[in-house]
């Protein structure tokens, strides 16, 4: 039988003294309320360092976002190269759950959300509470 993925009750800012991790650790915090089933959120910057994260990452969390940011660059590039538009999200679909990364901007930067989630969250719900995590940040 499959481990369920859950997220711990944990959260880490990376710079806590600092304002854009303090609003990066807000949004691992709501979106790990939101989405009951998602094992682990990452907020990294662009550049591949990690902001904040919350619940049960099974990796290291500044590795997590060095490769985030590198699929982050790969999706922009391949969506400009094939003329589709600028990338919203990107999927890894794997037998044992997803990592879905999606692009946003916090208080005018960009910055990069990871959700690592099981199979029993779906999708769809996953897009809808990154797309409400960003129009908050927009407000």
């Amino acid at each position: 039988m499959k481990e369920r993925l859950a997220p711990a009750p944990f959260f880490v800012a990376s710079r806590p003294d600092s304002a854009p991790a303090d609003h990066a650790l807000r949004i691992v915090q709501a979106l790990l309320v939101d989405l009951d089933g998602a094992a682990a959120i990452l907020v990294a910057s662009t550049d591949g360092f990690e902001l904040a994260h919350g619940g049960r990452l099974r990796s290291d969390p500044a590795r997590l976002a060095a490769m985030a940011s590198s699929l982050a660059a790969l999706g922009d590039t391949a969506s400009r190269e094939t003329g589709i538009g600028p990338p919203r999200c990107l999927v890894i679909e794997s037998n044992d759950g997803r990592l879905v990364v999606r692009g946003m901007q916090l208080r005018g930067k960009p910055v990069i959300v990871v959700v690592l989630t099981s199979h029993d969250l779906l999708i769809g719900r996953v897009w809808n509470s990154l797309a409400a995590a960003e129009a908050r940040l927009g407000e």
